[in-house]
């Protein structure tokens, strides 16, 4: 009985499938985020688990569970050592007197304005009048009233807002326990699908290659470590580059005299796994501490300090951009800088975050699999160089035929046909090589001299 599928039938069964997949993941875009996450997370503790199985020859769940506890007793060490800090500077920023600042802000945005408009602005030996500009601005500023009366509301318009208050009241608790409850329950599945990936990912790996047809696999294959590659050598890059940012800007604030330097080190270095925009980014709560603290070091006024902190971090950044980054990402995703820009831009628009933070390492895997779909297109075999090498370590052909001739005792008796059919099984053997090994069969067989 003839059970093969044509090939319309295969072509209509195809295009089925890939539309059930993608109904599939339209259903699924709800959770979608937590597996990405739960992914990056099995990825990120990857090669942990992989040391402890390979060195101490734990099984897979042992290293695992191991691997987890680690990761939560860092999590833990770390939020006590940094709460204490965020504590303190919430306390900070609550107990600052604003009015006064902003005063102070007006009065010296005021003074400079009145010099520049006496003493005049010039340019490569022109003076510009910037009066039409300057005046506007000191208006405002001198018409800005700060003092702020408020004034309590009266007896009768308390009492009927008070059920309104209530109300609201328990509506916002009730939103809050569920926000909280829905937040515990993500968590919780994030955790739960990050162990089970962690331990059955190379499985799935497997099924999923087991799954293409076998004149593909190989492909399949390198294509898959081509990928792994892509993110180990960006998760590697990345955690490399956010210590060594971060350190850099620990000791050069320390030394600037900034309040609270290793708190924004450490600011500095975690946002530094957005990629361009992180740098700039760190450099704002600096910029509020120098204006509000000043330092602890350098004898000038806050707004000079300021200009010191932006100065430094530019620095830092240019020095990152020129030294660190390609010393330490050159084997990483291998992206212009524009690219990872635009990619951090749309990123974000689109997926928020999680969109900017991965926009580097996905536009780098889509350009590996673009890469191989268009050498398929064009007719070439992807990996060409890659398949090549591993054929040249496997044993050539004249060497696997004079080990099949050494293998025939002296004594064995033969027919010359049993032993061609076995050397041309490995590989046919060049004409004059292998005489001397040749024991027990004809010094000169009717097929020796024939080359392939």
């Amino acid at each position: 009985m003839q059970t093969e599928w044509k090939s319309t039938t295969r072509y209509i069964v195809a295009i089925g499938l890939f539309v059930f997949a993608l109904i599939v993941i339209y259903l699924s875009r709800s959770v979608l985020p937590m597996l990405i996450i739960a992914a990056l997370i099995s990825l990120l503790v990857r090669p942990i688990i992989l040391w402890l199985s390979d060195r101490f020859r734990f099984p897979r769940g042992l290293s695992v569970l191991v691997t987890y506890l680690l990761a939560a007793l860092v999590i833990i060490l770390a939020a006590l050592v940094l709460i204490p800090s965020a504590i303190n500077a919430a306390n900070f920023l609550l107990n600052l007197d604003y009015e006064y600042l902003i005063s102070n802000i007006l009065t010296w945005t005021e003074t400079s304005l009145r010099t520049v408009k006496t003493e005049g602005f010039q340019i490569l030996g022109f003076r510009l009048i910037l009066d039409s500009i300057i005046d506007p601005i000191l208006n405002v500023i001198v018409g800005a009233d700060l003092a702020v009366s408020p004034k309590l509301p009266s007896i009768s318009t308390i009492i009927p807002s008070i059920g309104q208050v209530f109300a609201l009241s328990y509506g916002f608790a009730v939103e809050i326990v569920g926000t909280l409850f829905s937040g515990f329950v993500g968590f919780l599945f994030l955790i739960i699908s990050s162990i089970y990936l962690s331990i059955d990912g190379d499985r799935l790996v497997g099924a999923f290659v087991r799954s293409v047809p076998k004149a593909y696999r190989l492909e399949v294959e390198q294509l898959l470590e081509r990928l792994q590659d892509v993110w180990d050598a960006f998760f590697r890059g990345q955690i490399t580059l956010m210590v060594i940012i971060g350190a850099i800007v620990w000791l050069g604030l320390t030394i600037l005299g900034l309040p609270g330097s290793f708190a924004l080190g450490i600011i500095a270095g975690l946002l530094e796994i957005i990629p361009n925009l992180g740098p700039f980014l760190a450099a704002i709560p600096a910029v509020i501490v120098a204006l509000l603290q000043g330092s602890d070091t350098l004898a000038v006024n806050n707004m000079i300090f300021v200009l010191i902190i932006i100065g430094f971090y530019v620095l830092v950044n240019f020095i990152e951009n020129t030294t660190v980054v390609p010393r330490v990402m050159g084997g990483s995703v291998k992206l212009h800088p524009l690219v990872v820009i635009l990619g951090v831009l749309v990123g974000a628009s689109t997926w928020g975050i999680l969109g900017a933070l991965l926009a580097a390492p996905v536009i780098a895997s889509g350009r590996e699999i673009v890469s191989y779909l268009y050498r398929h297109v064009i007719g070439e075999k992807p990996y060409l160089s890659a398949l090549t090498g591993l054929e040249s370590k496997e044993t050539p052909p004249e060497d696997k035929a004079a080990e099949l001739v050494q293998r025939v005792p002296a004594s064995e008796t033969e027919s010359q046909h049993d032993i061609k059919s076995g050397l041309e099984k490995a590989g046919e053997a060049p004409a004059g090589e292998n005489k001397g090994n040749t024991q027990g069969v004809d010094e000169n067989p009717s097929w020796a001299d024939t080359e392939e």
